[in-house]
């Protein structure tokens, strides 16, 4: 996580917004007054497209699914 941690978002990633989903691999991060999503399957940030798409259609996300199937 300390990596991560060094990350510097570009403006592709950073919302005004708290994003909610209710997938469990999905993470809030929160950057100098920004919200950036975080997939715990992909271990990568998301750009703002892809963190509506998993507020809205998290249970037939293929990477929530792939996700399940590695956990077991």
């Amino acid at each position: 996580m300390a990596q991560r941690e060094k990350i510097i978002f570009p403006v592709i990633y950073m919302l005004h917004y708290k994003p909610i989903s209710g997938c469990e691999f999905f993470r809030v991060l929160e950057r100098e007054g920004y919200f950036v999503g975080w997939c715990r399957v992909l271990e990568r940030a998301l750009v703002k497209d892809s963190v509506v798409k998993c507020e809205r259609f998290w249970l037939a996300c293929p990477f929530r699914k792939t996700g399940l199937q590695l956990k077991g």
